[in-house]
């Protein structure tokens, strides 16, 4: 008797550590999760920077379609994880999250490993799809840190964390790539020729990503805990179970605790929407280059940007669901789809085709040697800018920092002095006038003054790719009928942009290497132009009040303020 109460007081003293900890930002746990992520844009973003030098070595010298090959490489490993992105979904439902993310860094180090010992292009092409499909950390980082999180009120500065630490992860991988890349070339007195950083010149920043991630599997191992709790429920049985049969418990101990799974089952809220119905699994590509974090989840304040956005709800209506009777209100797939959503999803959708052709044709253009018949003062439509592998590592390093620059102060006050349909709008409309500005660099001198046309570009350019997704995302859930149903247009829009932004890299490059540079930057620019004309269809619908506000600064606004908003509107 003794013995059951003092495991009573126990369980009840855990309890109420547990409930204390609850109440807590996961702080601990949330840098534990940001550094297996920090991990993985190092490795995606080095790729980009060398993967058009890379093909003609891979091809004994032919550079024949060279730009169409590099963006294969790219967009591969996105490929490889939509192929089994839904296997990995269960199985993180099965065995847990915590094997699954680690097995997953795991593969992405099988895969660098196996990139940078490549002497064929296939063997290549082979190591980033197989990269992707062992990868399973699409969308269970995600669950993960909804899973940590159990306050609502924290939700907004978790969400915003994790797109900060992608955006490092890809200024340091762009920047890797760039100047580990051919060492022998650069360093010969550090990198013999003759050694194996000569015969394989691309495994320097391979094996360097290889060391950042075998470090965050290592912390992964000991910090991070798992969040599914009915794998943390059947580890933490099976424990008692060995404990009991090595005699150091009583076997009444181990039937009380079964009964603490049905109170997780209830708090857990992995893959549902309000509803607490089960959501499509998210196909969604973190392979790939972009100037926005691709993470968004509709259900919850995240957005894909730094800050924390807040949208103040919209009063009871008839599409509302009755608390009563949920079931009975829930809205038929064609009013889930309506046609403002499917308005939005499409423009967004060609903003992302476009908006990753750009940043896949980026590094290439750079890299590429002017056309032959290429004179000064005319402008090359064939070539490309003629820098190196260093001098695109630092352009695209260069390229995240002003990224950051735009997301973290930029974006706030711009579409909080606009409004976000206007910012929205006015984006959209200037995105044709960009993408013809590149063929004109070539008219500049090579130098300082070239340098500069490429950095104003690439502050153009972010300011409109980043202001895009997260209004196009506020007003998507804004125009989305029912709480119910965000997890199916959530699940939807990401499996469309995933697609889009795989099929830019080759499409882009085999408009590329058929009609050169200038042909594939007015693609793009047909492609905004088609956005464009497509924004007079969305219906002018300005969403609810919002607020963006810094990491860490997140509250929930005041009804006062919310009224005062009101009557300015």
């Amino acid at each position: 008797m003794a013995q059951i109460n003092e495991h009573d007081g126990a369980v009840r003293k855990k309890k109420k550590q547990s409930k204390s900890e609850d109440e807590k930002f996961p702080t601990g746990q949330m840098i534990t999760l940001a550094i297996c992520k920090f991990s993985e844009p190092i490795a995606f973003n080095s790729v980009i920077s060398y993967a058009y030098v890379m093909v003609p070595y891979l091809f004994d010298g032919d550079d024949t379609n060279a730009s169409f090959y590099a963006g294969l490489l790219v967009s591969a490993y996105a490929f490889g994880e939509v192929l089994t992105a839904v296997l990995w979904g269960y199985a993180s439902d099965k065995l847990g999250r915590k094997p699954i993310v680690l097995f997953g860094l795991c593969g992405v180090a099988l895969s660098c490993i196996m990139f940078g010992f490549a002497k064929s292009y296939w063997v290549a092409l082979v190591a980033r799809l197989i990269g992707g499909m062992l990868n399973g950390n699409v969308a269970v980082m995600q669950t993960m840190l909804a899973e940590m999180i159990k306050k609502p009120e924290h939700e907004p500065t978790a969400y915003a964390i994790h797109p900060f630490v992608w955006f490092a992860g890809g200024i340091i991988g762009s920047a890797m790539g760039g100047y580990l890349a051919k060492p022998s070339d650069y360093w010969p007195e550090v990198f013999s020729p003759d050694g194996i950083f000569g015969e394989y010149p691309f495994l320097l920043p391979n094996l360097v990503c290889v060391v950042v991630i075998v470090i965050a599997v290592i912390q992964g191992m000991i910090f991070l805990k798992e969040t599914n709790p009915h794998a943390a429920e059947n580890a933490r049985l099976k424990a008692l179970k060995k404990r009991h049969r090595n005699g150091e418990t009583a076997p009444l101990l181990y039937k009380d605790t079964t009964h603490c799974v049905s109170e997780r089952e209830v708090d857990s809220s992995d893959s549902s929407d309000t509803s607490g119905n089960p959501s499509p699994v998210l196909l969604l590509e973190d392979g790939l280059p972009s100037a926005t974090d691709p993470h968004f989840d509709l259900r919850r304040s995240s957005f894909g940007t730094m800050h924390s956005i807040q949208i103040q709800h919209a009063p009871p209506s008839s599409h509302q669901p009755d608390p009563e009777n949920p079931s009975a209100t829930k809205p038929s797939l064609k009013s889930t789809f309506n046609y403002t959503v499917v308005m939005l999803i499409a423009s967004l959708v060609l903003c992302s085709y476009h908006s990753m052709g750009y940043f896949n044709m980026l590094p290439i253009y750079l890299l590429d040697t002017p056309s032959p018949d290429a004179k000064p003062g005319v402008i090359d439509l064939k070539g490309g800018l003629g820098y190196d592998i260093h001098d695109v590592g630092s352009f695209m390093a260069t390229n995240g920092f002003i990224s950051v620059l735009v997301q973290g102060i930029v974006f706030p006050i711009f579409v909080g002095t606009l409004g976000v349909w206007k910012s929205y709008a006015t984006m959209i409309v200037l995105y044709p006038l960009t993408y013809p500005l590149m063929p004109l660099l070539t008219l500049l001198p090579f130098g300082p003054a070239r340098s500069a046309g490429i950095y104003a570009i690439m502050v153009i350019q972010n300011h409109l790719n980043i202001i895009i997704p997260p209004c196009a995302l506020i007003l998507i859930k804004n125009a989305t009928p029912s709480p119910m149903v965000l997890g199916t247009v959530n699940g939807a829009c990401m499996s469309l942009l995933s697609a889009a932004r795989t099929a830019a890299p080759p499409v882009e490059g085999i408009i590329y290497s058929t009609g050169g540079s200038a042909a594939a930057w007015f693609s793009l620019a047909g492609v905004t132009v088609a956005a464009t004309l497509q924004l007079w269809w969305i219906p002018r619908e300005p969403p609810n009040a919002v607020w963006i506000q810094p990491v860490g600064m997140a509250k929930e606004p005041d009804e006062e303020a919310i009224d005062e908003d009101e009557d300015e509107g």
